[in-house]
This record gives structure tokens, sequence and C-alpha cells, in this order.
């Protein structure tokens, strides 16, 4: 991992797979912390390549965490890792179709690197 953000209750993690970002959220993503990934997300999704969002190890996830996604990924198409309980919130809030989800951190990379850019308008 090259680089940390920490937020009061969350922490995200940033590495690169060639050209792509790939994002590891740990700890909880609620409408105190969703800012900080909403932040991260954004970054990511400014330089080139795709993007994943890991969320597997998140603690708890709200729809603020789900409405920061949804903002932030207006550049690129996110690849989302999600556990059912994420899927779940995502579906709930309305922004389940605007991301590729992903069962396993893999599978979401290897779509983001095989993929050409969506931007997503």
């Amino acid at each position: 991992m090259s680089l940390q953000m920490a937020g009061d209750d969350v922490v995200v993690s940033h590495k690169r797979l060639g050209s792509t970002s790939v994002l590891v959220v740990r700890g909880c993503v609620d409408a105190g912390t969703a800012r900080v990934l909403r932040e991260q997300v954004d970054l990511a999704s400014a330089g080139p390549g795709g993007v994943v969002v890991d969320l597997s190890g998140v603690s708890f996830f709200s729809a603020a965490g789900a409405a920061a996604l949804a903002s932030a990924g207006h550049r690129v198409r996110l690849h989302v890792v999600v556990t059912p309980v994420v899927r779940e919130v995502m579906r709930e809030a309305g922004v389940a179709e605007a991301f590729d989800l992903h069962d396993f951190p893999a599978e979401a990379e290897e779509a983001a690197t095989a993929s050409p850019l969506l931007l997503v308008g």
C-alpha cells in the first residue's frame, strides 16, 4: 500500500496496479466519515485507469457511504468489492446499478485492469 488516509473511524489505503487505483477501506463508513471516502475516490478517479474500491473490510457501511461513492464515481465506472450487507445498503440507497459490484478483490481488480474506462455522464 502506498498511501493511507485516516479519518475519524475509517482508513483508506491506496495502491496501484498498473494504471488502476485500488482503494482498500477499513472501519466505519457513516455520515461522519463518508467525506474521507468521497475525497479519496475523487483523487483516484482523477488519474489514469480504472478504480477499485474494496469495501470487504468495513465494519459498518451506511447510506451516506453509498451516496459518497455515487457522487464521487462520476468520472469512471467504479469496481466495488462488497459484502452482502454492503450490497444491500447500496441496493436500498438506489445506487447499486451505478457500480460494477464484485464479491472478491481479485475479481474487481481483474475487471478494472481488463476493461477500458467507461465515462459516466
